[in-house]
């Protein structure tokens, strides 16, 4: 009698736990989408609190490279033909890596910390795939010194072909450029000067979270009241353009850009705090608003697919987090729904905040949770 009331019990837990097909058509698709755990569970992972994604990179042999943010900051590693995460160590004194990594021709990667006074990393991936997995040590980096006095890394961009790469300071928002060839910085100017008005808690400047290159080697990024900067690579000058990241009318100081992605053409996207995505013509300097696709605040991410098609990610840190898609083609968006896996062992398991974008070189898009306990999502688009 006791074991029936048990099965009992069982069935109708079971039948409580199911997930309804209403419930399938507001995520993603889960042929299409999966996850990863930071390094080998349950012992050799990176632990809870030390795990969020802020900072993924793609490498030019097709190798993922994420840093984590938190108790301790984390570099680890995705080589695509074996599939699995694997932890090279903790970098030692830093908590933050915002959206500072980078990848050179060379293979060399680049973590910019964001934690006054923000040092200038350089991590060698000489042996990457072989080593073991490093959760408990120390990050094998040079250090290149700290580009900004007094200031920590905010954001990271590379130009591969010059080897150059270009920064944002926070709190100041001074924008730099790093040698890679002379290991030479140069301060060319700020993107903001007043801090954000508002309550006694608005103590930060506005500064764009992300930066961009075009084509020809232009940098681009967001400052004060939104207004799109660049640096002019041929005059060697930072510039403020004419041109501001959409919004409500009212709300220009608190908006600034969060991401960016190059299209095929030559075109920039980018995606604003308020949650709007726009074109900018880098020749000829005309923004396009291309209105809201979620009805939510910030786009986190972007990233162009193989075929043209534009993918984000939107959400602020009290919302869950959705996918989209845009078609430059006949400006149409889709609504591809939360990010969810609902697979043993990760029964409905879902990223409430995604922070971090990546596409690689077989089409797959990366995905970096950034929240207690971290996954890394893998999105197969069709």
């Amino acid at each position: 009698m006791l074991r029936l009331i048990s099965v009992l019990m069982l069935i109708v837990v079971s039948a409580a736990g199911q997930r309804t097909l209403d419930y399938d058509r507001s995520v993603v698709s889960q042929v299409r989408i999966d996850l990863r755990d930071l390094g080998y569970p349950p012992v050799d992972v990176i632990p809870s609190d030390e795990s969020a994604i802020r900072a993924l990179a793609v490498a030019p042999n097709g190798a993922l490279y994420g840093a984590t943010s938190g108790r301790r900051s984390h570099l680890f590693v995705l080589f695509p033909v074996h599939g699995y995460v694997q932890p090279l160590g903790f970098l030692d004194g830093v908590k933050t890596v915002d959206r500072a990594l980078v990848v050179s021709q060379s293979g060399d990667i680049y973590i910019g910390a964001g934690d006054a006074p923000g040092h200038l990393y350089r991590h060698s991936p000489a042996g990457d795939e072989t080593k073991p997995i490093r959760v408990d040590a120390a990050c094998e980096v040079a250090d290149l010194g700290v580009p900004v006095p007094d200031e920590g890394i905010y954001a990271l961009a590379i130009d591969r072909a010059r080897d150059v790469i270009y920064g944002l300071s926070q709190p100041n928002g001074q924008f730099f450029s790093y040698s890679i060839k002379d290991a030479k910085t140069t301060v060319w100017g700020k993107v903001a000067e007043r801090r954000i008005p508002g309550e006694k808690f608005e103590t930060g400047k506005n500064i764009g979270r992300a930066i961009a290159l075009d084509a020809a080697g232009n940098a681009f990024t967001s400052g004060e009241n939104g207004v799109i900067f660049r640096f002019d690579v041929e005059k060697q000058r930072l510039e403020k353009l004419a041109q501001a990241a959409p919004t409500v009318p009212g709300r220009e100081p608190y908006n600034r850009v969060d991401a960016w992605a190059l299209d095929s053409f030559g075109t920039l996207y980018g995606g604003t705090s308020d949650g709007y995505l726009f074109r900018l013509d880098v020749k000829t300097q005309r923004l396009q608003n291309l209105g809201k696709p979620l009805n939510q605040y910030r786009i986190r991410g972007l990233v162009f697919a193989p075929g043209g098609k534009l993918y984000g990610v939107g959400g602020d840190d009290d919302e869950m987090a959705r996918l989209f898609s845009y078609n430059p083609g006949d400006g149409s968006y889709e609504m591809l729904g939360m990010i969810d896996v609902s697979r043993r062992p990760y029964y409905a398991w879902q990223a409430y905040v995604i922070d971090a974008l990546a596409i690689g070189l077989d089409g797959t898009i990366y995905m970096g949770q950034s929240e207690r306990k971290s996954k890394l999502y893998l999105y197969h688009p069709e």
